[in-house]
């Protein structure tokens, strides 16, 4: 009845797929990403299941929790209720496959709900302290494992579907302790030094204030390796980062950038309603969760990028500052 399980390239995406691979017999998973979905440069058809992904304009099943999509749907003047599968806004992706499968009176082996129940930290970002989040858990193991550089598109696509396969079968925590798994995660965390070399030379505290902290990755000629939250560690008063960098197509720079802004774990603890995903969708740029979302800004010339920079960083920290405050202008 279903040929491809077509799902988001990260940890809430492959947990997602692994669900669906287990309840309707699918083996065949394609990984992709928003922007891709969007802008159809996927092929769906009414006989895939999508996870974690923006609704494209045909799919057997469709499941997702981001309210940006949501909003998307109801500019196109598609009704969600009418699309086969479930939205509802839940932590993750793997959340709302697992409640939806389980409706359904699917019998499901009992390693889905812990592994559900990780993933909902992770793709969340709901850690109660740094050392939390850093800590040598089956899922981080996992999830930095799929960071780690691949040499060629194959090589990852072999190992995300290895990755299906192993939660599918044999649950998270002896995912976790599979050889490449590990070899992985090893390499993770010796990329990880050099992250923190290069986070160094391109994170400044915004206006001073030290709220937002800014990693700048323009300068770049080449896509650097780097992820932006391990930014909080070196700036611990920081309470969100916001990063910017010139996005690549093929491997060659352009003048377009790609913005990207998650909560740190200071600023959750505050319980400040704050929603980057919201930011995002009322920039029209892009989506995201409360925690964390992204968004793209095409720019025609490298004077038109350098004036655009300045101006949506100033307007998404306005917008992020103003979040829960009633401020005018913002959010909230």
């Amino acid at each position: 009845m279903y040929e491809t399980i077509i799902t988001h390239n990260d940890l809430d995406g492959v947990a997602s797929a692994a669900l669906c691979s287990k309840a309707f017999g699918v083996n065949r998973v394609f990984f992709t990403g928003p922007v891709d979905v969007q802008q159809a440069r996927v092929t769906i058809t009414r006989r895939d299941i999508v996870c974690d992904l923006p609704y494209p304009v045909e799919c057997a099943l469709w499941f997702d929790h981001h309210l940006g999509n949501l909003a998307d749907l109801e500019h196109r003047g598609v009704d969600p209720a009418a699309i086969p599968g479930r939205f509802a806004p839940e932590r993750s992706c793997a959340r709302v496959v697992l409640d939806y499968l389980r409706a359904e009176g699917r019998d499901l082996p009992g390693h889905f709900g812990p592994l559900v129940d990780a993933v909902d930290v992770v793709d969340s970002f709901d850690y109660a302290s740094v050392e939390e989040w850093r800590a040598e858990t089956p899922a981080h193991v996992v999830a930095n494992a799929m960071k780690a550089p691949f040499r060629s598109p194959a090589e990852r696509n072999r190992f995300f579907r290895n990755l299906v396969y192993g939660l599918r079968d044999r649950g998270l925590e002896a995912t976790a302790e599979g050889a490449e798994v590990r070899r992985r995660y090893a390499q993770y965390l010796a990329e990880e030094e050099r992250m923190f070399r290069l986070l160094r030379q391109d994170t400044r505290p915004y206006d001073g204030q030290g709220d937002v902290v800014v990693v700048d990755l323009t300068r770049h000629k080449r896509r650097p390796f780097v992820w932006k939250n391990l930014a909080q560690v070196l700036f611990p008063e920081a309470r969100a980062v916001l990063s910017v960098e010139t996005a690549f197509r093929g491997g060659r720079k352009t003048n377009d950038l790609s913005f990207s802004m998650s909560l740190t774990i200071r600023q959750n603890r505050t319980g400040e309603p704050k929603d980057v995903g919201e930011i995002m969708r009322t920039l029209n740029i892009g989506d995201g969760h409360p925690g964390a979302g992204a968004g793209r800004v095409v720019c025609r010339s490298k004077e038109e990028m350098l004036r655009t920079k300045q101006e949506m960083i100033d307007r998404i920290v306005a917008l992020w500052r103003a979040q829960g405050r009633g401020e005018e202008g913002g959010p909230g």
